[in-house]
């Protein structure tokens, strides 16, 4: 297991104290959870997976901050954890940390149902995921080793009552959420005066992943980046603390390096769809983007393909080839070919500015 940062501690502008911990999430994945102190109740911001040594680091660390930094604070003070968003490395080690502290749990109301019924979210998702995989032409004795991989399985993770829904309109006491649909239904960001606690909005160094709108209503490229230009719509932040990665000093910057990605991402698509000579499933042009990625990496590719392909298709610029075929045998793959309608797929405009 790599050596994970220590605690860092950052102050907002009004005073209030917010202690990034580092946790393994996953293999090879760390996350970070957040304590914040002097903004109404002690209150931590996600849960981290629960599997592993997880929960472990979290509570070592909720443990070590009165004596490393002077708090006068003990762990079983926080009354409340609040969930940027409801993905397992996020939200799985709920229990036991409720269990431990016996803190109230606030989630945002389109991502509740994941908290609060892991089993049946989780069953309905991946009845969801093999009509994905047989739309996008992945052949079906692919279909059990992906699902697997992905690992959003019934008994996975415990799931826990939610006390209270997060509201932008209604927010908890000290803090302010900005609901940033997107990379769930559910995403909130949590501002703090000047200091953003993003969730996995925005990273610091990767694009975190939009699934197709056929997952889940609030999901897809359109919704990440009408997120996207919300965050940039709000003023006054220093800095930003994401559920992954570095700290990010100047989030507008990072926002548009985002936004010209995923531009990138869109024309290139285009391209290889024009560029072919006959329609495309989205496996092929998964193939042509990214190269023949293997195991959970073909997954993300799919994915991430499958909802720049929808975006494209909500604007006109491309369409599909075999509709006839598909209502005669829905378990064939789509196969794509420009449109004859001519929209406009500009995020930005040229000078990085706000379209």
């Amino acid at each position: 297991m790599p050596r994970l940062p220590p605690v860092q501690r950052f102050v907002s502008s009004m005073g209030a104290r917010i202690y990034r911990i580092a946790c393994e999430s996953l293999p090879g994945l760390s996350g970070r959870v957040y304590l914040i102190l002097g903004a109404g109740p002690p209150t931590l911001v996600d849960a981290g997976s629960g599997e592993g040594r997880c929960t472990e680091q979290i509570v070592a660390a909720l443990e070590a901050i009165p004596s490393e930094f002077g708090e006068d604070f003990q762990p079983r003070q926080i009354e409340r954890i609040l969930v940027t968003h409801a993905h397992l490395d996020h939200i799985g080690g709920l229990a036991d940390l409720v269990n431990w502290t016996g803190a109230k749990v606030g989630v945002h109301p389109l991502d509740a149902p994941v908290v609060s019924n892991w089993d049946e979210q989780a069953a309905v998702f991946n009845r969801r995921l093999v009509d994905f995989l047989h739309h996008a032409g992945v052949p079906d004795q692919r279909h059990a080793i992906l699902l697997e991989l992905f690992g959003f399985t019934p008994g996975r993770m415990r799931s826990v009552p939610v006390d209270f829904l997060l509201d932008e309109h209604t927010p908890p006491e000290g803090l302010r959420l900005i609901h940033t649909p997107g990379h769930s239904p559910g995403h909130v960001c949590i501002l703090l005066d000047d200091v953003l606690i993003c969730g996995d909005h925005i990273l610091a160094r990767t694009i975190p992943q939009q699934w197709p709108e056929s997952f889940a209503t609030f999901t897809g490229h359109r919704h990440y980046v009408a997120s996207l230009k919300k965050i940039l719509r709000t003023e006054g932040v220093r800095l930003a603390l994401g559920g992954h990665e570095s700290v990010i000093g100047d989030i507008r910057h990072r926002i548009f390096e985002i936004l010209a990605a995923q531009e990138r991402r869109l024309q290139r698509v285009v391209e290889i769809v024009g560029n072919s000579d006959a329609p495309r499933s989205l496996v092929e042009i998964a193939q042509r983007l990214y190269g023949h990625q293997k195991g959970f990496f073909e997954l993300l590719a799919l994915i991430d393909v499958g909802s720049k392909v929808e975006y494209l298709k909500q604007l006109g610029r491309l369409e599909m080839a075999n509709c006839g075929e598909l209502c005669g045998n829905p378990r064939l793959p789509a196969r794509y070919l420009l449109s004859r309608t001519d929209f406009s797929i500009t995020t930005i405009a040229p000078t990085g500015k706000e379209a």
